[in-house]
């Protein structure tokens, strides 16, 4: 079983969609209230956040920020002098990626992980909806994570919502 219920993956997964709560409780199959939706996202935002810091500790980093709403905790490892992502995914799980220029002097074309590597930026992006420019997509996937990465934790996300009386 994963991180989330299926109430809560379904909220998460439509939230990151750009969908308010109030609308995720007006589309849904069930009899969801906006509030219902409130404390579901609430719940599922409370599990992501203490597995986030669950893994930021197991890896020993200095947390620099949380955004558990966007499944994205940022540090730093003081050992290896490199940022940190630990990012929620509904299909991967928990993703800790170390910023990097090569995988033991390797580039990303030659490095023996860069199937897991795409796999891993794609699930991101399409999880995320995130969209990069055509030179975006022209980088080294060392360089693009860099890019996809910050694009998420600058992610303009939808607030809660109330439904307007009259609707």
């Amino acid at each position: 079983m994963g991180l989330l219920s299926k109430h809560e993956s379904v909220v998460w997964e439509e939230f990151h969609k750009g969908k308010p709560t109030s609308d995720i409780a007006d589309e849904s199959t069930e009899e969801w209230s906006p509030s219902y939706v409130s404390r579901v996202l609430s719940r599922a935002r409370r599990k992501i956040a203490k597995a986030l810091e669950e893994h930021a500790n197991s890896h020993r980093l200095d947390v620099e920020s949380l955004l558990d709403y966007k499944g994205l905790l940022i540090g730093f490892d003081y050992q290896v002098n490199a940022e940190v992502h630990i990012v929620f995914t509904k299909k991967l799980g928990i993703v800790v990626w170390y910023e990097h220029e090569s995988y033991a002097g390797k580039l990303c074309q030659q490095c023996p992980k860069e199937s897991e590597c795409r796999e891993i930026l794609d699930t991101v992006i399409k999880e995320y909806n995130i969209s990069l420019r055509p030179d975006e997509e022209r980088l080294l996937m060392t360089k693009q994570s860099i890019t996809i990465l910050r694009k998420l934790a600058a992610k303009e996300i939808p607030r809660y919502k109330r439904s307007k009386e009259g609707d």
